[in-house]
């Protein structure tokens, strides 16, 4: 069954794309705009012959306009589920992890980090129009209850293709729960994978974005950056902002808690420079994007810092890293 609405979003986000608007489009096919604007809205589905001209316009088959493909299965070989959304974890959220989960949706952080990155931030705006501007799949690995660079990237352009993605299969939930009463937009997928075992095949991503995923990887931050590496088409770019803590403010901590971070959270003092060239991107541009503090934050690094009665400062970086 053709789902109108998606059909309708994926032919305005085709006139859009051609630079046409719905009255220049409605003379082309000699018929009035209030139609055209009819298929858009998802009202009606145009006959036949003018399904045939706008793919001929667009340059698109019939079947990619009318039907909702599933991607993640052409990348990956396996079917979506039931629920919309590839689970290559288990669907059961981790039993370590289930009060944090808790906590994400009895507070609402998904509803909540959406509406803060409605409002006007300049450096992350400007991350989100430079991801959203290169077009093709986007990744978004790591995305947690901030959503990562995502909220950024479709504020930019509501049309973009992303694959959401989470290691907690409850955090894919959530978004895909809000998000497709938000904005239902059909270019949007959902997986809960583990990014240190990503299953895409090998150079099938435009762009990977990565906004704080790799910092909080609960695996091997060096394998995790060889597997974006991996699934990264030639020429495309992995944009990754994560922080790190100089060693000035490790030195300035109580002892005790110096001891606890350097047992437990060791990566937390890496900057990944060096495994980032060691991954294979030999082109990074750099850009040093501020600090924050986990004071301010709902990391695990940050609960960790909260139970050692220390106020974290991290400096965050943001590297274009392209995969040439």
């Amino acid at each position: 069954m053709v789902n109108k609405i998606h059909f309708g979003k994926r032919i305005a986000a085709l006139r859009r794309k051609k630079g046409l608007s719905q009255t220049t489009l409605a003379e082309k096919l000699g018929v009035t705009p209030q139609a055209v604007s009819k298929w858009e809205t998802g009202n009606t589905v145009p006959d036949i012959d003018l399904l045939l001209e706008l793919s001929r316009l667009y340059c698109v088959s019939i079947n990619e306009m009318l039907e909702d493909i599933d991607l993640i299965f052409k990348l990956t070989g396996k079917r979506i589920g039931d629920d919309g959304i590839s689970y290559f974890v288990s669907e059961q959220e981790r039993s370590y992890n289930k009060k944090w989960v808790e906590e994400i949706q009895k507070n609402n952080w998904i509803k909540r980090n959406w509406n803060n990155a409605q409002a006007e931030n300049a450096a992350l705006d400007e991350v989100g129009k430079s991801i959203a501007s290169s077009g093709g799949i986007i990744l978004e690995i790591g995305a947690g209850p901030g959503g990562g660079f995502m909220p950024y990237i479709l504020k930019a352009d509501p049309d973009s293709t992303i694959i959401i993605s989470d290691l907690s299969p409850t955090v894919v939930k959530e978004w895909k729960s809000f998000l497709d009463k938000t904005i239902d937009s059909p270019n949007l997928y959902y997986a809960a994978f583990d990014f240190c075992n990503i299953p895409f095949k090998d150079n099938c991503i435009d762009i990977i974005s990565d906004g704080g995923g790799v910092g909080n990887c609960e695996g091997s931050k060096a394998k995790a950056l060889k597997e974006a590496y991996r699934v990264l088409k030639s020429g495309g770019k992995l944009v990754t902002s994560t922080g790190f803590v100089n060693k000035e403010t490790l030195s300035a901590l109580p002892a005790d808690a110096q001891t606890v971070l350097l047992e437990k959270r060791p990566d937390v003092f890496e900057d990944l420079y060096e495994d980032t060239v060691l991954a294979g991107f030999n082109k990074i541009d750099s850009i040093i994007s501020g600090c924050w503090y986990t004071d301010n934050d709902d990391s695990t690094i940050a609960d960790l810092a909260r139970s050692l009665g220390v106020n974290l400062k991290f400096t965050g970086y943001i590297r274009y890293c392209t995969k040439e």
